[in-house]
């Protein structure tokens, strides 16, 4: 009599596992990636409100009442390295220091996604300047502001 018992899965056995999970992760992977932009627009966000924090730092500092660019202030260690190269995260950002003819010290800080999409490093832009408040915007293109007006008319504040 041959009792030989059969161990291990069967073809269609393994076939169906990975069809499973091939279902699991169709589901899984777009979730993933939206939440890995939302955590990069926030980082983003936050990014944007510090070196809004560190330019006041910076201009009763250092700065005697002015405001200084993104690469003056990582040189003198207000911000990190990384973000005085202007590229962190998959945003860019800018920090201008703005001197208009009769008006006080200013200055504009941008951030936007390096691409936008739904396989992008985020899909808002945010704006801010000395006023401390966070402008956003969809897209790749950050709302701005004129020296006169520090209030942008393309983006909408941030609460």
């Amino acid at each position: 009599m041959n009792t030989k018992k059969q161990r291990g899965f069967s073809l269609i056995e393994l076939l169906i596992v990975v069809a499973i999970i091939g279902i699991i992760a169709a589901i899984a992977i777009p979730n993933l990636l939206k939440s890995q932009q939302a955590a990069r627009e926030t980082a983003a966000l936050t990014e944007v409100q510090t070196i809004g924090k560190q330019q006041v730092l910076y201009s009763v500092t250092k700065g005697r009442g002015k405001f200084a660019d993104l690469a003056t202030l990582g040189s003198m260690s207000y911000v990190d390295s990384n973000m005085a190269t202007g590229n962190k995260g998959g945003y860019v950002y800018a920090t201008t220091p703005i001197n208009a003819d009769g008006m006080p010290a200013m200055f504009d800080t941008t951030s936007h996604p390096s691409t936008v999409g739904n396989f992008g490093t985020g899909n808002r832009s945010f704006y801010s300047n000395e006023t401390m408040v966070v402008f956003q915007s969809d897209g790749i293109q950050p709302p701005t502001a004129t020296p006169q007006d520090r209030v942008p008319k393309d983006g909408s504040p941030i609460q």
